[in-house]
This record gives C-alpha cells, sequence and structure tokens, in this order.
C-alpha cells in the first residue's frame, strides 16, 4: 500500500494508505465533513544518488551519499554560524 496526498478545500491537505490511487476520496479529517470529493495531489518523487565503495578487500561493500561531503559541510557550517549568532559575535559571511 502507498500513501496519496488529497485536499479538502475546508481541512487543507490529508494523507491516505490506499492500495491504487484513485483521483478523489472523502474528507478524513472529521465526520462531519460534507466535502465527498477531494481532489488527489500530484507530486513528484525524490532522488538520491549513492555511490558503491568497494576494495575487493571488504566483507561487504558499502553505500554512500555521492554528496555527503558537500552535505555535512553546509551542516557544519550552519551550525557554526548559528552558535556565532547566539554568542552574540558576528557571522563572517
Amino acid at each position: 500500500m502507498a500513501w496519496f496526498s488529497y485536499y479538502c478545500p475546508d481541512h487543507g491537505l490529508f494523507k491516505v494508505s490506499l492500495d491504487k490511487r484513485a483521483q478523489t476520496h472523502h474528507c478524513t479529517f472529521s465526520m462531519g465533513c460534507e466535502e465527498i470529493k477531494c481532489k488527489a495531489v500530484i507530486k513528484g518523487g525524490g532522488v538520491q544518488v549513492v555511490e558503491r565503495l568497494d576494495n575487493g578487500a571488504m566483507a561487504r561493500s558499502v553505500e554512500r551519499l555521492a554528496n555527503i561531503e558537500e552535505i555535512m559541510n553546509k551542516r557544519a557550517d550552519d551550525h557554526s554560524k548559528k552558535v556565532m549568532e547566539q554568542l552574540g559575535e558576528p557571522s563572517e559571511e
């Protein structure tokens, strides 16, 4: 089963677990909701690029994100900036 998003004009977005996506679905927010035909929200899927590391002597190969260095550097820079702001020191940009 997969999760599909639908939009109710009264309550907004909600998700429903279904075997197959239907074009409309009844509102699941409250029993008193009059909206029976909430329209499906179509979203694009995500992409994740991984690289496989195996030198031949390893017991098993290891997968890691292809851009992990960039992600970790950005996370470290954001954390450093946040800490400097909390200390009241000017950020270096």
